[in-house]
């Protein structure tokens, strides 16, 4: 599938030059402190020191100092992957002279570069497996421009960086599946959840959790979630499951709550902002249905009945993987 009048150029490209430049012109420019400004600190101390940690910081990162006193520790509460994957665009505004905080511009564009890379995987299973056009456009629109991945696009952090590896789970084969869910883990504190919900897809697509697809890909989540129970959480932080979260288990925003009024809460505004995707999924039959459910319920009990910040920005790497998911079955390759 190629562009008119272009030997080089995949049709599949230029849905996804066009959203990426939109969400281009929202780039958001700035940070939360206790957020994304964290991982960005993180990622400063790492290149000048090697470490990954808020130790001895600069007098420019004193907001984050006051945190780390005020926290008793100096440990950040982000899995490595996460900050490693803002390293590089760091880096480049240093090399550029851009590197003290105000002046900061390729830092603002690492949502933009996974989510775009993300898009490209979309758009090319899709491409592969239906050979049409017109679905391949549909579906990174549809993945694309609905508002949580839009959010996530627009800013720093490790929600583009969890959509990129669901979108190469859902586009690749075993090799992709395995690495993508044994990744995950790495990247955020929500990555197993997800993972599951992945997992759980790939059973429906299988009809079997014991066809070696899918145990294959088991064994790759497996593996994420001890490694970095072992190799980060335990050894950096003292909590072999919850690791940097473990000193939030009381804060009030991770609470229990009632499941039926964090369902609301959560899938409400998700169904409306997302509202085409599920229409599709409506039309899919049993099995699309099956495959929503199952890639949908880990993360979606989790957020009901624990309360979170911005659950729409917890669920919008799940998007990608959803969306090849429906089209792929809706228009038969």
């Amino acid at each position: 599938m190629r562009a008119p009048g272009s030997k080089s150029v995949p049709a599949w490209a230029w849905p996804v030059v066009l959203v990426t430049a939109i969400h281009l012109l929202t780039t958001s420019g700035g940070w939360w402190v206790t957020d994304h400004g964290e991982v960005l600190t993180v990622a400063n101390r790492f290149i000048s020191t090697g470490r990954l940690d808020l130790d001895s910081l600069d007098p420019e990162w004193a907001d984050w100092a006051r945190i780390t006193q005020a926290r008793g520790n100096t440990s950040t509460r982000f899995q490595p992957l996460s900050i490693l994957a803002l390293t590089p665009f760091l880096a480049l505004d240093r090399v550029l002279g851009w590197g003290d905080r105000s002046s900061l511009t390729f830092v603002h564009l690492q949502g933009h570069a996974f989510v775009t890379l993300g898009l490209v995987l979309v758009a090319h299973a899709v491409a592969r497996r239906t050979g049409s056009a017109a679905v391949v456009a549909l579906s990174v629109l549809l993945a694309g421009l609905n508002w949580p991945v839009w959010m996530i696009a627009r800013r720093l952090g490790p929600e583009p960086v969890l959509f990129a590896l669901l979108a190469a789970f859902a586009a690749g084969g075993r090799r992709a599946r395995f690495w993508s869910l044994f990744l995950l883990p790495w990247v955020h504190a929500s990555g197993p959840i997800l993972g599951l919900g992945a997992l759980l897809g790939l059973g429906v697509v299988e009809r079997s959790l014991s066809k070696d697809a899918v145990r294959s890909a088991g064994i790759g989540w497996t593996a994420g979630i001890a490694s970095v129970a072992f190799f980060w959480n335990l050894p950096v932080h003292g909590h072999i499951l919850l690791g940097g979260y473990g000193e939030y288990s009381q804060d009030p925003f991770f609470t229990l709550r009632n499941p039926l009024v964090g369902l609301l809460t959560v899938l409400g505004p998700m169904i409306l902002w997302t509202l085409p995707l599920w229409g599709i999924a409506a039309q899919a039959g049993r099995r699309g249905l099956e495959e929503t459910l199952a890639l949908w319920l880990p993360a979606t009990a989790f957020l009901s009945v624990f309360s979170n910040p911005e659950p729409e920005r917890r669920l919008a790497p799940l998007l990608g993987a959803w969306t090849v998911a429906l089209l792929t079955r809706a228009t038969p390759g």
